[in-house]
């Protein structure tokens, strides 16, 4: 049997697959359709299905444990228990990526927050043990169901295109529009990782941003093996600015615990969903944290979720 990690370009055409799409789109009567994008989260997001989205506010309250300790405890219990799925020989590692990523209307160049939807897709990446197979995807785009103001459903369904589900080889390509990193090569020690992102500019923002951006980046294109994927959550631990933002923090009908940063400008929280009795991961979002237009506090403006089993076949 071959070794059934998987290799940098696996790990590379995965990403490429995740995280190259487009913020806009055209729509009729001159009018068009944005992807509405901030942060770490709008680098290429095409982000996932929602069954429904409620307002998630943090779940802190005076009185109780200070936010940042029960960041640092929560990332380093998940460091201590995660661990790899493995598939044996003849089987696959199915990477399932489900996001949704808010979409208002635009006219005249501006964003129309009376108008809004939630855009999703499914992607299914199918990974062999044997690193010299090919890695298959399945695609399935899937009507909206939740939506902002009035007249919003309509909209969607006028700008929908209902795409069939599509099945095709993943491409080997690397998106050029990001940084290629040697994963083997990062630190595992959890001071020196820390150094490492600190010292990578990976987008504009203050350092912490930068740094949890980065993360944000890597945990959701679903390569990282438990080694780094521990060692990065103990880098987190390390920052003082990251916090336990919700306990109980429901992602595609999952829950988990939400470690968060609050954006310089106040308006946006970035935030990593864990099980912290597994280590698994479980998914990023960004909120809003004040609301705005037709759009409540505590919304994901944009999710991806990710889930990693083991299957014998893949789809035709």
């Amino acid at each position: 049997m071959t070794d059934p990690k998987m290799q940098p370009d696996q790990v590379q055409a995965i990403r490429a697959v995740l995280l190259a799409y487009g913020d806009t789109a055209p729509a009729r009567g001159g009018r068009t359709v944005r992807r509405v994008g901030i942060g770490a989260l709008a680098l290429g997001a095409a982000t996932a299905v929602v069954a429904a989205v409620g307002v998630v506010l943090p779940s802190n309250t005076p009185g109780t444990a200070d936010p940042a300790a029960q960041a640092s405890a929560t990332l380093r219990d998940a460091a201590m228990a995660t661990v790899d799925p493995e598939p044996a020989d003849g089987q696959f590692l199915k990477l399932e990526t489900t996001a949704s990523y808010l979409a208002l209307s635009t006219a005249d160049g501006r964003a129309d927050t009376t108008i809004g939807y939630l855009e999703s897709q499914r992607r299914e990446v199918y990974v062999p043990a044997d690193a010299r197979g090919q890695s298959i995807e399945q695609t399935t785009q899937v009507a909206p169901t939740v939506f902002f103001g009035q007249g919003a459903e309509d909209f969607a369904k006028r700008k929908w295109n209902g795409a069939p589900a599509t099945v095709a080889p993943v491409s080997r390509q690397t998106d050029s529009t990001r940084p290629v990193e040697d994963l083997a090569a990062m630190p595992r020690d959890p001071e020196a990782l820390l150094a490492y992102l600190r010292e990578f500019r990976y987008q504009a923002g203050s350092s912490d941003e930068n740094v949890f951006a980065h993360a944000v980046d890597l945990l959701r294109a679903g390569g990282l093996k438990a080694d780094l994927r521990a060692a990065l959550y103990e880098a987190l631990a390390l920052m003082p600015s990251v916090e336990v933002t919700a306990q109980q923090a429901t992602l595609d009908g999952r829950v988990g615990t939400a470690i968060g940063l609050r954006g310089t400008g106040g308006d946006t929280r970035q935030e990593i969903v864990i099980e912290p009795a597994t280590g698994e991961y479980i998914g990023v979002r960004l909120v809003t944290v004040d609301g705005f237009g037709e759009i409540p506090p505590g919304t994901p403006l944009e999710y991806t979720a990710l889930s990693t089993t083991i299957v014998d076949s893949v789809p035709r």
